[in-house]
């Protein structure tokens, strides 16, 4: 696989979690409405694939996970991202759900800054073919891979 093609993969797939975190930015992205412009082209393609298909979140999930994380005939680079993307996605379904019990509106803009901030720095690292280190993620990506 070209190294140009795994950096740009790699960084579509973080288009994942972000897309996950614009309920957690509801207030935010109500005041500041260029932020809700800039986000809605960045995850369009992951809207349009999530919204034609039925279950299309969770079989966009299962692809990611069957077809790129768990492939050995994948290059490295993009499998530690892929997995690292769907890590992410799952640590924000749960909080997600921990929200719905305990609803403070503060902290959901709180996570939406944090996935923003990890959006930046991860897409960053990708371009420079540099594997983004997160905190106890990329621990757990390497145990899984």
């Amino acid at each position: 696989m070209n190294q140009i093609f795994q950096r740009l993969s790699s960084v579509f797939l973080y288009t994942l979690p972000l897309k996950a975190s614009i309920p957690f930015g509801y207030f935010l992205l109500y005041k500041y409405s260029f932020l809700k412009i800039l986000l809605l082209i960045i995850t369009f393609p992951v809207a349009i694939i999530e919204k034609s298909l039925p279950f299309g979140s969770f079989l966009l999930f299962i692809i990611l996970f069957a077809g790129l994380a768990r492939n050995p005939k994948v290059p490295y680079f993009v499998r530690y991202n892929a997995c690292q993307a769907l890590l992410i996605d799952i640590a924000l379904i749960i909080i997600s759900y921990l929200l719905r019990i305990i609803p403070i509106v503060e902290l959901g803009s709180i996570i939406f800054i944090f996935t923003l901030c990890i959006f930046i720095y991860s897409i960053s690292q990708c371009m420079y073919g540099v594997e983004p280190e997160i905190p106890l993620i990329s621990k757990s990506v390497r145990m899984q891979i």
